[in-house]
């Protein structure tokens, strides 16, 4: 029913790879591109993203990226990575891409460290085509979200032992309250609608020990979670994923090792008054939604690959109020063929603080995202972004940028808005467009010394003539001349399990007598007044300017 395609790479495509690129070419005869392809990692001991949503025909890019050996096996038995390899073992660096001709539900597990059931353990599950999935709840079936709180509070633990225990017993609109204390979980939410709330952000703290995969995954629409903190993950701190109707308050993710707080396929969402540290991909990421209609507002992502990453997120996508400092890259928005819904488009940038990108030893990161370090804003094979009344301060390479991307298809980067902020103290440029293609971009009233063109924002201004060519190839060849560096192992970052941790941080007003409110509407709900949203004020400190 599947087959599997080998994925043979020269050492460049590999480094490319990492960072979503997903040319791969089968060994010997050549077979026609699936029609969307999703990269999942296989990490100790967890898939990311578990839960894999394609269309008919689509693919799954599995690439081994921990320490141990893992695999895919179906547990139907229709696909297996040990077609590709010969044997049943793939090596960390190891990928393998499965195509799905076929409509359908595929759980799949590694063979190593689940049960043959695909319950228990490293387990995902792969959804073909238009099909309804919900996750499995238990003997309750498929439970309906609600928009409005039950009333009712579970709590942990003083009634459940466990957060999971209590996830497993609640109804939709349920208030899960979580007490101060260490706790050694991964939880899989099911139950659509939850709120899952502790008593004290600084003090209800999930703790994966570097051993476990995700703090909190979400596969169920409308659940909240409040007022809390995850450290330690191999992988994420706090994920929804192939969700509708999500909200991340007041959480604390660090020295997660993929991401801090992050949405996948995920729409109708809020992430806000949240810290994210010391993660090697971003603190923040929202990827393939489109429409995404998701808001972060007033959140802080520092010491990691990238403060905020966004690939594939197109349609009211708005990165709001926050600060980005400290990390290898500040915000990037991109397009890659590894995930559904290219090309990421319309995302709306106002009101942020970026600083110290890429001049800080103490982030985190890995050869993927340090093939973006020093760049405070990128724009990379996106469209119709809006960047307003951001202040980006002293990045090691770029204030802002706008770049192409070449994956399975060449993605221009074109008709961004650059308007109205401030940058300064860039290492090569304030102000930077590069590689073809790059066109149709305007820039108006930004507060800038350098630009790279020269007369970028006097040729294109987004209230008059704009110059049919407004970008030069050398911003491109330093990006391609930084993922030579990264093959050749030329660069250094810190390991995310020892970075700073993060001062202690806001507790959510009300704390544990806030009311419950039901996530299922948090996009539609949520007042948005950009038109109010000034320029930030510098940061009180920052490192030394770059020369």
């Amino acid at each position: 029913m599947l087959d599997g395609m080998p994925a043979a790479r020269a050492a460049a495509a590999l480094v490319v790879a990492a960072i979503g690129v997903a040319t791969l070419p089968a060994c010997g005869k050549q077979e026609a591109h699936p029609t969307g392809t999703i990269l999942v990692s296989m990490a100790d001991n967890s898939y990311s993203p578990s839960i894999v949503r394609l269309p008919v025909g689509g693919s799954a890019v599995f690439i081994s990226a921990g320490r141990n050996d893992h695999n895919a096996v179906a547990v139907d038995k229709s696909f297996s990575t040990e077609k590709t390899f010969g044997n049943i073992k793939m090596q960390p660096g190891d990928m393998t891409e499965i195509v799905f001709p076929t409509q359908g539900v595929y759980p799949f597990y590694c063979t190593f460290h689940a049960t043959p059931d695909g319950l228990v353990g490293m387990v995902g599950v792969a959804v073909v085509g238009d099909v309804v999935y919900t996750p499995p709840t238990g003997a309750r079936g498929v439970l309906k979200p609600v928009a409005e709180a039950s009333g009712n509070t579970r709590r942990v633990p003083q009634q459940y032992p466990t957060i999971q225990n209590a996830i497993d017993a609640a109804d939709p609109g349920d208030l899960i309250l979580v007490d101060r204390g260490v706790y050694h979980e991964a939880v899989f939410v099911t139950t659509p609608s939850v709120t899952l709330r502790g008593v004290d952000r600084n003090e209800v703290i999930l703790d994966g020990q570097h051993e476990v995969g995700t703090g909190i995954m979400v596969g169920a629409n409308g659940v909240a979670i409040e007022n809390m903190t995850a450290r330690n993950y191999t992988l994420n701190g706090f994920y929804w994923t192939g969700v509708q109707g999500f909200r991340g308050s007041y959480l604390t993710a660090y020295n997660n090792g993929d991401y801090g707080i992050y949405a996948f396929g995920a729409t109708d969402g809020v992430l806000e008054h949240s810290y994210g540290s010391g993660s090697p991909d971003s603190a923040f990421y929202v990827g393939q939604c489109a429409p995404c209609r998701v808001v972060l507002n007033d959140v802080v992502g520092a010491y990691s690959g990238l403060g905020y990453s966004g690939t594939n997120s197109s349609g009211d996508m708005y990165v709001l109020n926050s600060r980005f400092e400290h990390n290898r890259s500040g915000i990037s928005t991109t397009t890659f063929d590894i995930e559904l819904y290219p090309p990421g488009r319309d995302t709306t940038i106002i009101g942020n603080l970026v600083s110290d990108s890429g001049l800080d030893n103490e982030a985190s990161g890995f050869y993927a995202t340090e093939t973006l370090a020093g760049n405070g804003i990128a724009l990379v094979g996106t469209h119709t972004n809006r960047v307003e009344r951001n202040y980006v301060v002293n990045s090691r390479a770029h204030g802002i940028v706008i770049l192409p991307i070449l994956d399975r298809h060449y993605w221009a980067s074109t008709h961004h808005a650059i308007r109205d902020n401030v940058v300064v103290g860039s290492g090569r440029a304030d102000l930077a467009a590069g590689g073809l293609g790059t066109i149709g971009n305007c820039f108006s009233g930004n507060r800038y010394r350098t630009s790279i063109p020269w007369g970028l924002e006097t040729l294109n201004r987004c209230d008059g003539w704009r110059a049919p060519v407004a970008s030069d190839l050398s911003t491109y060849m330093v990006f391609f001349g930084s993922i030579g560096q990264v093959r050749a192992g030329q660069f250094t970052v810190s390991d995310y399990k020892t970075r700073p941790v993060p001062p202690p941080q806001p507790n959510m007003p009300g704390g544990a007598d806030a009311p419950v409110h039901p996530a299922i509407h948090a996009f539609a709900e949520y007042h948005l007044d950009l038109a109010s949203i000034p320029t930030p004020a510098p940061p009180a400190v920052t490192a030394a300017p770059h020369p």
